[in-house]
């Protein structure tokens, strides 16, 4: 058990103190929370860093995706063939490489960072997946969260 006086402390001096005394070797970890949302159902809450994906192409007018998500690869094929798409996806990973070491050193513990396209189903959900993925292979602890498939199979679970 440890005990830790938080009279005199402010919230850096405390953090620091559970750092000391629960963090491996002292050290000051940063997560990443990934997510897609609709824009239909808002923002989620506490986000950081919001990017909007509605001017990507989109999977919903093709038939034969329309039933899928952007954790298909087929879909994800489909959003990355949109010529705009390797161009934003380098560019907001650029933004994440610049920006994540400096929250790191001002001590933040948790970055979110979301994507948003009209349902929350294709667009977000492959631009989320590809971001993700390219973060966690620089070694960042990163989670990923799709709202509107998880809340789908919050639904479908319920019946």
């Amino acid at each position: 058990d440890v005990l830790i006086d938080t009279t005199n402390l402010n919230i850096h001096e405390l953090r620091g103190e559970v750092e000391r005394w629960f963090s491996p070797d002292g050290q000051h970890f940063l997560t990443v929370s990934v997510q897609s949302f609709s824009y239909k159902r808002g923002l989620p809450r506490s986000v950081d860093m919001v990017y909007d994906c509605r001017f990507l192409r989109n999977p919903y007018w093709d038939a034969s995706l329309r039933t899928a998500n952007g954790l298909d690869p087929r879909v994800a094929a489909y959003v990355g063939q949109d010529p705009r798409f390797d161009a934003f996806a380098d560019q907001v990973f650029g933004l994440s490489e610049l920006l994540l070491p400096a929250y790191k050193q001002e001590g933040k513990s948790n970055i979110s960072i979301a994507f948003g396209c009209t349902g929350g189903q294709h667009r977000s959900v492959s631009m989320a997946q590809d971001h993700a993925k390219r973060l966690a292979q620089l070694g960042w602890q990163v989670s990923i969260r799709h709202r509107e498939l998880d809340r789908q199979n919050e639904d479908k679970a319920q019946m």
